[in-house]
């Protein structure tokens, strides 16, 4: 087997990690950045403590608060110009997913010419950016550890991965204290996305020892901490964990890529507009069934990773039964079905279609055509 390790930021981890911001920026030489996060980023205190730690290093800030869901292309376009205009030689991302992947296009923009959908086309290639400083509020994405910024193209109504070297950070500060606040919602969703992270690392066709290595600790850390977490927000055991979890499973996944279950929740987000961590929570159980005979070893992994007991069962047994786990799991935190979120059957015909145009599509470890794909959302509707 010949495979490439990508290296990652400089990742700073822990209760309080969040005081050394200023400090750490200013060694790399910022002196003026841009801070881009949301609103309820800037409510709950969170932007400011970290903007404080900034000004006290002397380094001068600038905000860009227009973060919104699945960042749109125009949104993006606004803070590169502001950034530009601005003459800004940092960018800080402090937020969950969509206020990561808005920081790292606007990088992109600060290297590059506009517009940023035209970095959707993997064989352009991209001039680096300016500094890019990451702290991640939620323990989900695993933004904070890899290359990949996933943006909404308006025109087209659809998500995209630009990927290249703008988009990994310079250096991730990741302090699980930031999760504290997260509602029981956003806990399940979130940490739904990164065990979906470990399932897909481990069976895409670009699987390799690391990645696996990462994803199997990522299954085994998500399946015991994430009810906790949800159960009781303030147990800072769960947090840590589960922010450790997240920033692995960026690194897992920067090392292989993802696949089906991506390419199924990605589309369903761009369709039906439902949070990215419901759409994996829905999709990964059947993906871990459909793909159980061509990966059964991987299958053993997970079941192992989540203390089942899958001995003497064949492969097709050994998938149903981790699959019937991740469905109790997701029922035990409360994530909702289709049918509870008002999703007509109708349009899963549209969400088949577009996921075979996903940029997860082709690592799928099994051919798998359109029909099969309507054959698993249609499963998912009508057994939840």
């Amino acid at each position: 087997m010949v495979f490439s390790l990508n290296s990652t930021p400089q990742i700073v981890f822990g209760s309080g990690a969040y005081q050394q911001t200023g400090e750490k920026v200013k060694e790399l030489g910022c002196k003026k950045v841009l801070v881009v996060h949301g609103k309820f980023i800037k409510k709950s205190g969170i932007a400011d403590k970290v903007v404080d730690t900034l000004i006290k290093e002397g380094i001068e800030v600038v905000r860009f608060e227009e973060v919104e869901p699945d960042p749109p292309d125009v949104i993006v376009e606004r803070g590169a110009e502001f950034a530009k205009e601005q003459n800004v030689d940092g960018i800080i991302g402090i937020g969950g997913g969509s206020a990561q992947d808005t920081a790292k296009a606007i990088n992109v923009l600060l290297g590059n010419p506009s517009p940023i959908t035209r970095y959707l086309d993997k064989s352009i290639k991209m001039n680096p950016g300016k500094k890019l400083i990451l702290l991640p509020t939620t323990a989900g994405t695993g933004s904070e550890a890899n290359s990949v910024s996933v943006i909404t193209d308006t025109k087209r109504g659809v998500k995209g991965g630009v990927i290249g070297p703008p988009c990994l950070p310079d250096l991730a500060i990741i302090d699980p204290d930031f999760t504290l606040g997260l509602s029981p919602s956003s806990t399940a969703t979130t940490g739904m996305d990164t065990f979906a992270h470990g399932v897909e690392s481990m069976t895409t066709i670009l699987a390799n020892p690391m990645g696996d290595m990462l994803a199997e600790k990522v299954i085994s850390l998500v399946y015991k901490y994430l009810p906790i977490a949800v159960k009781d927000g303030s147990n800072i055991e769960a947090r840590t964990n589960l922010s450790f979890a997240a920033t692995l499973a960026g690194m897992a996944f920067e090392n292989t890529v993802l696949h089906l279950g991506h390419a199924i929740a990605h589309s369903m987000g761009a369709i039906c507009h439902i949070p990215h961590g419901i759409a994996c929570a829905i999709a990964t159980p059947y993906v871990i069934e459909y793909i159980s005979d061509v990966v059964p070893d991987k299958i053993k992994v997970m079941g192992r990773a989540m203390g089942l007991d899958l001995e003497g069962k064949s492969p097709e047994e050994a998938g149903k039964t981790v699959a019937d786990a991740v469905r109790a799991l997701a029922k035990e935190i409360g994530i909702p079905t289709m049918k509870d979120l008002g999703i007509e059957k109708e349009t899963l015909e549209k969400v088949a279609e577009l996921a075979l145009n996903d940029d997860t599509f082709g690592f799928i470890p099994k051919e798998t055509p359109k029909e099969t794909i309507l054959e698993i959302l249609h499963r998912a509707y009508d057994e939840a």
